[in-house]
Parts: C-alpha cells; structure tokens; sequence
C-alpha cells in the first residue's frame, strides 16, 4: 500500500500502534486522541503490555462513532474492523494481519483499571453524573462497553426519555378510539398500533415495506383531528427531504378517502432537523427548557435518525405530548452514529411494551418475487435469497452480472431520452416520473459497478442519442438533480429531486414534490448532484417501479445485509440485482453490528 493512502506516522512513543494506521483502522485524529491517554497514564508506571491495550482501546473509542458505533466493544471488534474500514481503502498487499490483544482479557485489563482508579480521571463509571456528581472525564466505561462522554450522555438521554414516555399515564378518548374502530375494523395488528398511539404517550410502530405502516399512522391522525374539541396541534417529520414529501403524498392520498380529510391536506410535514428549529451544527431551537408545541409528534423512516438527532428530539418532547416512531428496523441505520430503532426493537420491558410489530405485507402479491426475496435477505437466508433470484417462475426478480447488464443501460437510455422530451416542453413532473421508473441503486460510488460509473454510461447514452442545443451544457434540459444538503431559503431538503425544464425560453430546474416546486434558475440553488444513479443510502425513503441494485465485489467493506434488503424494498413492482451470487451471498452473510448500549439501557 502507498504511503499515500496512509495517516501520517504514528509518535515514537506509539510506534507499536502503526501497524492499525497503516491497515487503514485508525486515523491520525485516533491516534493523536490514544496518545493523549497514553500520557495520562506513563506516571502511573503500569505494565506497558497493560497500558498498550488501554491505549489502544482509546484510539478506536476515538473511531468507533464515525464508522457509526456508539460505543467500542472489544470482544468483537477485532471480528468486524474489516468491515469497518473505509471503503476508499482496500490494497492492504504486504501489511501484516494485525495483532488484535485476546479479547477476554482486554476486557478484563479494562475492568481492573477502571475498578482500581488508574484510569481516574480519564475513564468514569456509568452512573448518571448528574446524579452522582461525577465529574467529566474524556471516556464512559459501561456494561462492557467503552464510549466518548458525549455518546453515553447520548444514550442516557434516549433511553431516559423512552422510559418516561412509556411509563407515562394513558392519553386518548373513547371517542378517538370509537373513530379509529370505524377506520380500521377487526382486530389486526394495525388496529393493534392504532389504539396504542391514541392511549399512550409512546408508540413504536416497526414493519416492512408495504406492511401498512403510513396507512395506519394517517388513520391515527384523523381520529384525533376528529376528537379534537380544539384544534390538535400535530408535528409531522421524516430524516429527509424525500421522506417527508412522501408522507405528504400520504396524507394527500387518506384525505381523499376519510371524512376528515381536508383536515389530513392541511398538515405540514418537514425534516426532523427543522421541525426541532436547526440552527447549526450544534444548536436547536427546540429543547427540554423550549419543547416542541405539538401534542403528538410523528417520526417517519426513523430508522435513519442516528442516536444524536434521537437525543435532540426526546429532549423536546414536551410533558403532554405524545411521540409515534414509525420505520423498518432492518433497513441500513443512520449514517452518523447509532441504530436506534434497530435497537428500541430489541428491547424488553416497558419500553418494549410500546412495540407494535406489522408483518403482513400489503404492497406485493403472495407470490411476489420481490416480497419472498426481501423475507429471504430480512431472515439471513442466502440459499433462498439465490433459489428466487434465479427462479424464472418469478417474473419481478432477477440476478445478472454486470458484463450482462446491457439490457438495463439500454432501458434507462430509453427511459432518459423520453424524460428529455418530456422536460423539454415544460413537464417537470412527468419527466421525473420517467427517470424514477427505472432507478440504478449502487452500493458505492466508485468501481465499475459503482454509482459514479453506471451515472456516466447512462447519461452518455442519453445524451448521444438525443440532439438539440437544449439538451448540451452543464445545465442540459432533462438533467435530472438531487439535493445534498439543506436549503431553508429556499425551502429545499438533502434528497429533494428535482429536473432541469424549458420554461419561458429559459433552462429551470424543478423540484416538484419539494416544498418549493416554483421553477429556479439553476445558479440560485446550492449543492446539487446529478441524479441519474443515487446509493442505496440516499436512496432510504423512496420508491420506484424497477430497482436495479448493483452491488461491490465480495470484500468490499459496505457489503452488508442491510445495504441488500434496503435496496431491494425501494422496488415498488420489480427488482434485478446486478452482481455475482459470490457477491450476493457475501451480503447476507454479513449483517451489520453496531457497537451500543441503549437496548440494554431501555431494558
């Protein structure tokens, strides 16, 4: 490996620790943040091999929540750092395999020095310092697990605010539970999750993709505008942009069958970030002394919100309100630190009470390719997973290598130039629908079978079949554009898509299911990205008709099972997976472990 792909050399003192820097587990920040300990401990004079482990136990501490670990777990670290490290990193040729300490007794070093002070004031207990009056200290060691102060607070605060939510008294109203009775008839798991949301403080409503989830929350919702003797007061949010325009499109799409309808129309659905009043990078409006003014909040696709964003929104739930998680605990967590859905599921006690589990899958037929191979990749079950992929019986899934992928550039070409032509003569939406019919997910940017390339091919075919000056420039007519970062001036969210259009004789980009859908000169919004592939993680809380999902060779660090079955659920009637069975497999096989505290800290 060259030197250049490497963080700069480890300090003399800590020349032992290299070997991890050159393998790409840690970064020059980890290991200046073990050098600091490493002083901390010297006047101590402990057994060097000990104090080495201590240290190197603070360097990937110092990691752990940038590869979206809460928390190190050395008992199982050394099992998963190759999955950890950074994808940009994989030519290890000629390191040598990493001498990783015996995982017992690196916990057990941990445990001694902690229990005999000498990692005082470095290390604190788990206790709450607010409390005990613990002063801070630069690490939290806990249940077996060793954190960065601020992610056990983190921690601390969710599984605090859950607790107390679901310990709260009943809400709720004969009346509102007469209305849902009404909307939902029988005695199933939707009606089940409905009531629970109209007598409880909390409600953690967990399913798949087409298990009825948005359905039943819209019907929660015109029951309590129907009891309302006031007007409700209800805070509507998803992680992202799209997903909040989806819940729009749901709520629009209820209004049109319930008698409360026009109530439904006229809610306001946003980000998580705006609806708690983001400020910058640190600071809400929205906290414990200034809660949310709502009496319910409900959090679409949460499994996307990471455990800091979670610790900022249950500080601002307010004493009378009441909070409804809504998502799939098996699609890929956030990218930030934490899987707090994953973990709320996993739960017990009071706040496992609070769980209501959809699994009867509504959007697919029974015999739905696409709904036996999701349960197939959601179970872990590669032989299945593969016997359907390569059952021609099924007509909506399909497995095809990449040298015989020509049929779906061929179709995304076809699908573009139409989306051209639609956006030529001022059809933003119909243009959009177009691009979106087939979408190219990819597990990664770059490689072959990588965003960055499928992107290329097809709009080089795209552009190479159409003429007329208005389809050449940077701006071209029927560019398709996502947003990749927030725009509160202009009302436009991270994964906002949008498409350039004609409009007066002039190039305009749309954004039509944004909360901006005027026509916009392309110069006035901010960080936009071509959108003819997206990753599998941006693409969390879309839908498309036909999901081709390219996934990296076996190896590849980001092959995991939930970049699988994320991928595969954003098929609304069709999905072809582009990648060897190797490859396949090797992603089911590999679920993600993220290192954290909170299921325990809720039980």
């Amino acid at each position: 490996m060259s030197r250049a792909h490497l963080a700069p050399p480890a300090p003399a003192e800590l020349e032992w620790i290299q070997p991890f820097v050159d393998a790409s587990v840690l970064s020059a920040v980890d290991v200046g943040f073990g050098a600091l300990v490493d002083r901390m401990l010297v006047p101590r004079a402990q057994n060097p091999a000990d104090r080495q482990s201590v240290v190197l136990a603070a360097a990937l501490c110092s990691r752990a929540p940038r590869l979206g670990h809460v928390a190190l777990d050395v008992t199982t670290v050394a099992s998963t750092a190759a999955v950890d490290v950074p994808a940009r990193v994989h030519d290890t040729a000629g390191t040598e395999p990493l001498e990783w300490p015996d995982p017992e007794m690196w916990l057990a070093t941990l445990q001694r020095f902690f229990r005999n002070g000498w990692l005082d004031p470095v290390v604190r207990g788990g206790q709450n310092r607010l409390d005990t009056g613990e002063p801070a200290a630069l690490m939290v060691f806990a249940n077996g697990l060793l954190y960065l102060e601020r992610y056990f607070a983190y921690e601390e605060r969710v599984a605090a605010s859950l607790r107390g939510l679901a310990n709260a008294p009943t809400v709720g109203s004969d009346a509102a539970l007469e209305a849902i009775a009404a909307m939902l008839p029988g005695d199933g798991p939707q009606r089940r999750a409905a009531e629970h949301a109209l007598s409880n403080r909390l409600t953690v409503i967990a399913g798949g993709p087409g298990t009825g989830k948005t359905y039943t929350i819209t019907r929660v919702l015109a029951a309590l505008i129907a009891d309302a003797t006031r007007p409700v007061r209800i805070g509507l949010a998803a992680p992202t942009g799209k997903a909040a325009s989806r819940m729009k499109e749901a709520l629009y799409a209820a209004a049109t069958d319930l008698a409360e309808g026009p109530g439904l129309a006229d809610l306001n659905t946003s980000t998580v970030h705006r609806l708690l009043g983001y400020r910058d990078g640190i600071r809400f409006r929205h906290d414990r002394n200034n809660p949310l003014p709502f009496d319910v909040v409900v959090v679409d696709e949460a499994s996307m919100v990471s455990l800091p964003l979670m610790g900022r929104l249950v500080d601002a739930i307010g004493s009378d309100t009441r909070l409804v998680l809504v998502g799939d605990p098996y699609q890929l967590a956030s990218v930030e630190a934490g899987a707090v859905l994953g973990d709320i599921t996993r739960t017990d006690g009071v706040v496992g009470e609070s769980i209501v589990a959809l699994s009867e899958a509504r959007r697919f037929a029974e015999s739905s390719g696409v709904a036996k191979l999701s349960e197939a990749i959601r179970l872990g079950n590669a032989d299945r997973a593969l016997d359907i992929l390569g059952d021609p019986t099924f007509s909506d899934v399909a497995l095809t290598d990449l040298a015989d992928s020509a049929p779906i550039l061929q179709r995304a070409v076809v699908n573009g130039c139409a989306a051209l032509e639609l956006a030529a003569g001022g059809d933003g939406p119909g243009a959009l629908d177009r691009i979106g019919h087939t979408k190219l997910l990819c597990g990664t940017r770059k490689g072959d079978n990588g965003r960055d390339a499928w992107q290329a091919r097809i709009e080089t075919g795209v552009l190479s079949a159409i003429s007329g000056r208005a389809h050449r420039g940077r701006w071209y007519v029927g560019k398709p554009v996502i947003a990749t970062a927030n725009d509160y001036l202009l009302g436009l969210f991270n994964g906002d898509t949008g498409i350039v259009v004609q409009h007066d004789g002039r190039r305009r980009v749309v954004f039509p299911d944004s909360g901006n859908p005027e026509p916009l000169d392309p110069a006035q919004v901010g960080q936009l990205d071509t959108w003819w592939t997206m990753t599998i993680h941006k693409s969390q809380g879309s839908e498309f008709n036909h999901a081709v999902i390219a996934l990296p060779d076996t190896g590849s660090p980001i092959l995991t099972r939930e970049l699988l079955y994320t991928g595969v659920t954003r098929a609304k009637e069709q999905v072809t997976v582009v990648a060897t069975a190797e490859a396949v497999r090797a992603a089911i096989g590999n679920p993600i472990r993220r290192a954290s505290g909170l299921a325990a800290l809720l039980s």
